[in-house]
């Protein structure tokens, strides 16, 4: 775009991941802006796939969007924006914030994850070095669920509801064809944390469901235990579900997963293959048919299973960035609080946070998310034996609430 008149500006930005719920945050962004409310900006930009664009000056204004235009991006998966995943280097941050001059940049919304964050915090600090006057906050996103300081992560409730759902889809699949297909291994995403992975066992009412064998990230990987677990839901329910985090590791830290194909620009390791790695495990030990089912992105872009709780939040959160930044506040990472009643609907969630001025919604430094990891507690997951549910009450209490009101029962003959 051109440079056109330099006027008071908000800029935003989607990277990592994306999820189903991310450009709710980015409509309620948008949503702060056309208020009508006070504010010090008077239009808002863009960023094409986040930082990267900076470093091009790739914009769009989006102050024009109507109300209209706003509901159905909420309701649009994956980063309208554009998203990508590039690590923020000292000798960047002078062309992005020449960008920024130049289109009149006063204030940055980031939607994104720990990666997202630490560039914002570095920013940040790179802008008050050069004396550049620049209001941040970060809006958080992740289906790994994983970042500090916050309940809860805005894209969890809606991939965890997808979990949920497909593995007793699966469950029934797998029961139909038992007489030939005995085990199914799936693959959740999750990095460090097994978050994603534990949300599939949220609706198992009793052993014949999914899963039967529960891998995360937390708990060490013991081959023997995973093939005697496997071992006993066949001699029980005739047939075996297996759900495995992409990353999960042995007692010696080595990954499960067959291919480690280098590591992203912030170090974290590429690991693919581990469902294959169990499935060949299993055919090869076990002498039974396996089948592998790898979601991949459908698990971060099903609008089909998008959580009404998750979108309410993470609307929210985009309005409370925004807002915040024009109250002059800076540096730190909306904070979603507990949702109250697993039967909350989406108007009623806006409604109760509305009522309340959303004062529930907390803050937490961008350093504090930049270099942590929140992780699944150990003792969250407890049946390993392939019979016994693989979660605690606990988890489920903690994850009802996220995923909204839960789908009709499957029933079973």
């Amino acid at each position: 775009m051109s440079d056109g008149t330099r006027v008071p500006t908000l800029l935003v930005g989607q990277s990592g991941g994306p999820t189903p719920v991310i450009n709710a945050s980015l409509a309620g962004v948008l949503d702060r802006v056309a208020s009508g409310l006070g504010q010090p900006y008077m239009r808002v930009l863009g960023l094409r796939h986040g930082i990267e664009g900076a470093l091009r000056g790739d914009v769009v204004d989006l102050t024009a969007l109507t109300a209209s235009d706003r509901d159905a991006l909420a309701h649009t998966p994956a980063a309208a924006l554009g998203s990508c995943r590039k690590r923020l280097e000292p000798e960047d941050e002078r062309g992005v914030l020449e960008t920024f001059a130049r289109l009149g940049v006063g204030w940055f919304v980031y939607c994104g994850g720990n990666d997202s964050m630490d560039t914002l915090s570095r920013l940040e600090r790179a802008a008050r070095s050069r004396g550049y006057s620049l209001g941040v906050y970060g809006v958080p996103k992740t289906i790994d669920n994983d970042l500090a300081g916050t309940d809860w992560c805005p894209g969890y409730g809606s991939a965890a509801r997808y979990w949920a759902t497909v593995t007793q889809e699966v469950t029934r699949d797998l029961a139909a064809m038992r007489t030939y297909d005995r085990v199914v291994v799936m693959e959740a995403m999750g990095r460090n944390a097994g978050w994603l992975a534990a949300s599939s066992a949220l609706f198992r009412r009793d052993e014949q469901d999914g899963p039967h064998v529960l891998l995360v990230p937390e708990v060490a990987f013991d081959e023997t235990r995973f093939l005697g677990a496997v071992e006993a839901a066949l001699s029980r329910v005739g047939y075996a579900v297996v759900v495995a985090t992409e990353t999960i590791r042995d007692a010696k830290g080595a990954y499960v997963a067959r291919q480690v194909q280098g590591a992203d620009q912030f170090g974290h390791p590429i690991v693919t293959g581990v469902a294959e790695t169990l499935g060949h495990l299993t055919m090869a030990r076990l002498g039974v048919k396996t089948r592998v089912n790898k979601p991949g992105t459908l698990q971060r872009t099903s609008v089909a299973h998008m959580s009404a709780v998750d979108l309410a939040g993470a609307r929210l959160a985009g309005w409370i960035a925004a807002d915040r930044l024009a109250s002059g506040l800076s540096g730190s990472m909306v904070a979603m609080p507990m949702v109250p009643t697993s039967n909350a609907t989406h108007d009623a969630l806006m409604n109760g946070w509305w009522g309340e001025g959303c004062g529930s919604f907390g803050a937490v430094p961008l350093e504090t998310v930049a270099r942590a990891e929140r992780r699944l507690p150990e003792d969250h997951v407890v049946g390993i034996d392939g019979l016994s549910d693989p979660v605690t009450e606990e988890f489920r209490a903690y994850l009802r609430p996220l995923v909204g009101v839960p789908p009709p029962a499957l029933f079973r003959l």
